[in-house]
């Protein structure tokens, strides 16, 4: 059976993202086998597309040859620093995620050391979720931003760890909402910089809680998401400086953060229904 290189082009990638922790790619290939001693340095997430049912055989760190006949949605994980060989039988379109294992400790979770478990062949509707909606995400040109991204690789790993890991322990959600001189400093960085990059990550260390933990208690204390927010905030420096300044469209762009007019215009549309220009024109 032909090998199929792991450097196969993608008809679907992420990799121009500039997305940190998490690379989303599809394939469509040949029936064929992995390479000899695949090692993976990320955890993966493979997600079967085929309509039809697909055989596959795989061999995790040298163990015992196992097959399944795939089905639609069906899902792989396969954690980072394990060793595989798999083939398919027929041609195969498949999503493949592949998550940072420093994704993990980032996070804090809180949990004792514990391992991720191999899987192939689960049903997990709330792993597909997670999965189409990074999937639409490249598909669109990457318009909801990465802290929308981070969100998402942080809610993927989270429900990695709770079910498919050694942890016993469950991750649980701590009470009380933000102080409010935390919630000052919060709103303070994000209006300083929503021209730059804004990440979960970055907030969250400001006042020294894991992104995990973060997430919630921000959504506790304001109704919405960090993520929501800072959409709120950059439509909101939008639509002033569309009426109070000259800027161009594209200068507008750059300092709400989108890269380019043409990606600031379909922000602005999906958001506020109108195009920049046809809002700005109607308010002058």
């Amino acid at each position: 059976m032909k090998k199929i290189s792991t450097n196969s082009l993608p008809v679907l990638s992420s990799a121009d993202s500039g997305w940190e922790n998490i690379l989303v790619k599809q394939y469509n290939l040949p029936a064929g086998e992995s390479p000899d001693d695949l090692e993976f340095l990320e955890h993966i997430i493979n997600i079967q597309l085929s309509q039809k049912l697909l055989k596959m055989e795989w061999q995790f760190n040298g163990e015992k040859i196992q097959s399944k006949q795939m089905n639609t949605g069906e899902v792989c994980l396969t954690p980072a620093g394990s060793s595989l060989l798999n083939r398919w039988y027929s041609p195969a379109e498949f999503l493949l995620i592949k998550i940072n294992p420093q994704l993990i400790d980032r996070a804090a979770f809180h949990t004792n050391k514990f391992e991720i478990i191999p899987k192939w062949g689960i049903y997990d509707p709330q792993i597909l979720h997670i999965a189409f909606a990074l999937k639409a995400e490249v598909e669109t040109g990457f318009l909801s931003g990465n802290l929308y991204v981070d969100f998402l690789a942080l809610a993927m790993t989270a429900r990695i760890v709770k079910l498919y890991s050694t942890t016993k322990k469950v991750i649980t959600r701590p009470p009380g909402k933000l102080a409010k001189n935390e919630l000052e400093k919060i709103i303070d960085y994000i209006n300083a910089h929503l021209d730059t990059k804004i990440t979960l990550f970055k907030i969250a260390n400001l006042i020294h809680l894991s992104p995990y933990h973060f997430s919630r208690i921000f959504k506790k204390s304001t109704g919405i998401t960090l993520h929501q927010y800072v959409i709120k905030c950059r439509i909101d420096r939008a639509k002033f400086l569309l009426t109070k300044t000259d800027l161009s469209l594209a200068e507008i762009a750059l300092r709400i953060g989108t890269t380019n007019q043409s990606n600031f215009t379909a922000f602005f549309r999906k958001q506020v229904g109108l195009s920049p220009k046809v809002y700005r024109d109607l308010l002058l």
